[in-house]
């Protein structure tokens, strides 16, 4: 856990300082998306090598959806809570104040189709191709390619310069985050252990946040192939159902719950849809609820499974 969170801390520091050519820094989003494509390659890779693994999916299915729809249920019920206790009065922040681009991905689901035919992709490679002893070399790559990812992630937050809007907009902007990260985590451990899990896998598959494609690479590198498809799954699963319920949600529920489904997912894929059928200045918590939770998935899932 310490090196994976000292690699996003030194980007951090290398992105805000512009430490790095320009070139690199420019580039910064388009590095994480590789890094990720490689990591979930090696994934798939272990998957196809994992020929129990592979005739279980159906079972693993079941179990991913039952942990969406609990995390989304569990986290809706802890941000209402908190912010009927803490934000009666809160009044939503100017959005213009704000650098949030809600129409920065004008195809939101190109990132998933890219995700799904990486890993595919080593499944399919891992089942006919690959050869069994390159198991033993799989562990090695997948830290570096994690360290790498963490590092990119870093330097993009840095140049972003995120601490700033988290200060402009005050400490009961983590409201949202807290209340999500407690409610998934809690569900994951009761759902999981309903499963015969322990309380910490459950947690680890749960502190994913709607991440799939780190926390389903983590959870296979520190524990099992098994715990990561399952992992996988759930956050693909949890980000589908959000972006189905969201309009339904909008309206009847407070301004800061409706980010609750979402997760980590709300500072991309699904902020374009929450900023549309939400208040307004909706955008700038879920942007940074995304961002938070998204800080906290590297540091959760080692932390469970340590």
């Amino acid at each position: 856990m310490i090196a994976l969170l000292g690699c996003m801390i030194l980007g951090v520091f290398l992105g805000w300082k512009r430490f790095l050519p320009e070139k690199i820094l420019a580039n910064s989003a388009k590095i994480i998306t590789v890094s990720i494509m490689f990591l979930l390659i090696t994934m798939g890779l272990k998957l196809g090598l994992d020929k129990q693994t592979l005739s279980n999916l159906g079972q693993y299915g079941l179990q991913a959806f039952l942990f969406a729809i609990t995390t989304i249920a569990f986290s809706l019920g802890a941000v209402a809570l908190l912010e009927k206790v803490f934000l009666k009065n809160y009044k939503m922040p100017p959005e213009g104040k704000f650098e949030i681009k809600t129409d920065s991905k004008p195809h939101p689901y190109k990132m998933t189709f890219l995700i799904f035919g990486a890993l595919f992709g080593g499944i399919l490679l891992g089942f006919t191709v690959i050869p069994a002893g390159v198991r033993g070399f799989l562990p090695s790559l997948t830290n570096w390619a994690l360290y790498f990812t963490l590092l990119a992630i870093g330097i993009d937050l840095g140049l972003k310069k995120m601490w700033k809007q988290f200060a402009a907009l005050g400490h009961l902007v983590v409201i949202a985050p807290l209340g999500v990260a407690l409610g998934s985590v809690v569900a994951g451990m009761i759902i999981g252990k309903l499963f015969g899990w322990t309380f910490w896998e459950g947690g680890a598959v749960a502190a994913g946040f709607g991440w799939y494609s780190l926390s389903g690479v983590m959870i296979s590198e520190l524990h099992s192939v098994a715990l990561g498809t399952v992992a996988f799954l759930s956050n693909v699963i949890r980000e589908i159902i959000t972006i189905i319920i969201t309009p339904f949600l909008a309206g009847r529920i407070g301004k800061f719950t409706l980010v609750a489904p979402g997760g980590a997912a709300t500072m991309d894929t699904t902020l374009p849809i929450i900023a549309a059928v939400g208040p307004p200045g909706i955008a700038v918590i879920a942007f940074i609820n995304g961002v938070i939770l998204s800080c906290l998935v590297p540091i959760l899932i080692p932390l469970f499974l340590g």
